[in-house]
C-alpha cells in the first residue's frame, strides 16, 4: 500500500462494525424470509415491512462509516461497493417490494455488497498508516 499523507484523524471503526451487523441481519432477514413464507404465509407481509426501516438504518450507518473512512484511506473501490450495495437494496425495497424473487435478489445481493464494503473499510482504517 502506497504511503499517504492523512490529514484527518484515524476513523472509528464502530461504524463499519454497525454496518457489518446489519449487513448480516439484513442477509439472515433475506435467506430466512423464503423460509418463512413457505411454513407461514401470512408472515409475508410482516415480514417485507421490514424493509424501508432497515434500508433508513443502512443508509445512515454507510454514511457514518464510508464518509469519515474514504477521507481517510482514499479508497474509490470501498465507495464504489457502498454506492452499489446502497443502490440495491433501494431498488429492491422501492421498485421491486411486489416482486418476491426480484426483490430477493436485489437486496441479498446489495446486503453482501454492503458487508464486503463495510469489512474492506475497516481493514484499511486498521492498516493504513497514520
Amino acid at each position: 500500500m502506497e504511503a499517504h499523507a492523512h490529514p484527518h484523524q484515524h476513523p472509528s471503526t464502530t461504524g463499519d462494525l454497525l454496518g457489518q451487523v446489519l449487513s448480516m441481519i439484513c442477509l439472515v432477514h433475506c435467506f430466512a424470509t423464503p423460509v418463512v413464507l413457505m411454513l407461514a404465509p401470512a408472515l409475508a407481509e410482516f415480514m417485507g415491512g421490514w424493509h424501508p426501516a432497515l434500508l433508513v438504518g443502512v443508509i445512515g450507518t454507510a454514511a457514518w462509516a464510508f464518509i469519515p473512512g474514504y477521507r481517510f484511506h482514499h479508497s474509490k473501490a470501498v465507495l464504489g461497493m457502498a454506492a452499489v450495495g446502497v443502490a440495491l437494496l433501494t431498488i429492491g425495497v422501492t421498485v421491486f417490494h411486489e416482486h418476491f424473487v426480484a426483490e430477493t435478489a436485489m437486496t441479498v445481493t446489495g446486503a453482501g455488497l454492503m458487508l464486503a464494503a463495510h469489512w474492506k473499510n475497516r481493514q484499511l482504517a486498521k492498516t493504513c498508516p497514520v
